[in-house]
């Protein structure tokens, strides 16, 4: 009782906190014009991020520009560039290469145009700070728990997409991890952002190793990239295969709680709260506030299918059940939920 008292009123407190920051910068931003540029729109993770940085930056009384590059990085910058020649008076990017996006950041400061990144996974020259989670932190729980569950033997097989920045930091903390259990085998699967190239290159590897036992487990960059290779799993009939990705989307709790389901686990970020600390830096920038830590951070916690109820409602709300049309009984009755939810978070000096 004492433990749900104190984290109901920790609870009130990050929000109120949230709501007073607001408040406080609005007459810097009242009836101003601000950007978020987002380099995709595709999943639940980058529909969150611009959903409560959007939430954030209209309560100060900003007017919200939105951005979608569709994936493709150039247009990502030309996006920025947009905004920057508009006249607004600060940016939000979503995700990018901070090499990519150092020549748009210069000439927004050059603009006297603050800008704070979300999910870069380093601080470009300029920014007030990046935002996000902590991708190594994150890594670590998750290729622990996929390691685990095969006794740390086999083959496992890796989908990320080279070149972007936080996939590639996810992949090599499974590298090092690995580095120390001589039993396990590492195949490098370079893929799309595209679940339907994630199947169909899943679909070779299970006809090349059609027998059960030879491949061990698939660790994927992210949940919606990996559901295309459970689909080729289930498909298959090869559940014997464990499957763990990072991000707590939708599409990750379906498959996790989902009947015999290989997706034996999740890494589920505080998404929302990335784009509204994102604003909420963006704000203090905009007022001339110019001292902030490089990166910052928040939640996350592995959802597996012993913690899947309070883990799908701590990060969705209780109407979850509703919005993926998956009776909790059902999860309840066929998923045993006797795991703790652990919450971690990086400490900062």
């Amino acid at each position: 009782m004492i433990s749900g008292t104190l984290k109901g009123l920790a609870l009130s407190a990050a929000i109120g906190l949230a709501t007073l920051t607001s408040a406080a910068y609005a007459q810097d931003v009242a009836g101003k014009k601000i950007g978020i540029a987002a380099r995709e729109i595709t999943n639940d993770y980058n529909r969150d991020i611009i959903a409560g940085a959007e939430k954030a930056l209209k309560a100060a009384g900003a007017e919200v520009v939105v951005t979608d590059g569709g994936a493709d990085p150039r247009k990502h910058n030309e996006n920025i560039e947009s905004l920057i020649n508009s006249g607004v008076a600060g940016i939000v990017v979503q995700l990018g290469d901070a090499q990519q996006l150092a020549p748009v950041v210069a000439k927004a400061t050059a603009a006297g145009i603050p800008v704070v990144t979300t999910s870069i996974g380093s601080k470009t020259e300029g920014v007030l700070a990046d935002v996000g989670g902590d991708d190594a932190l994150m890594s670590a729980i998750v290729s622990r728990a996929l390691l685990s569950s095969i006794d740390y033997k086999g083959d496992v097989y890796v989908f990320w997409v080279p070149g972007a920045p936080i996939l590639e930091t996810r992949k090599r903390i499974l590298q090092a991890m690995v580095a120390d259990y001589p039993q396990v085998k590492l195949h490098e699967v370079p893929t799309e952002h595209s679940a339907a190239r994630v199947q169909a290159q899943m679909e070779d590897i299970l006809t090349a190793n059609p027998e059960p036992g030879s491949v061990a487990a698939v660790w994927g960059a992210y949940d919606l990239l990996v559901s295309g290779a459970v689909e080729a799993v289930r498909r298959n009939d090869r559940n014997e295969i464990k499957i763990a990705s990072i991000d707590g989307d939708r599409v990750g709790f379906q498959m996790l709680l989902d009947e015999e389901s290989p997706f034996v686990a999740t890494v589920v970020q505080d998404v929302p709260r990335i784009g509204s600390l994102a604003a909420e830096v963006l704000l203090k920038g905009i007022a001339g506030e110019k001292e902030f830590a490089s990166t910052l951070f928040t939640d996350a916690w592995l959802a597996t299918h012993a913690n899947g109820v309070a883990s799908a409602e701590k990060r969705w709300g209780a109407g979850i059940w509703d919005e993926m049309f998956i009776p909790r009984a059902d999860v309840e009755e066929r998923w045993e939920q006797n795991g703790e939810l652990i919450v971690v978070h990086p400490i900062l000096p």
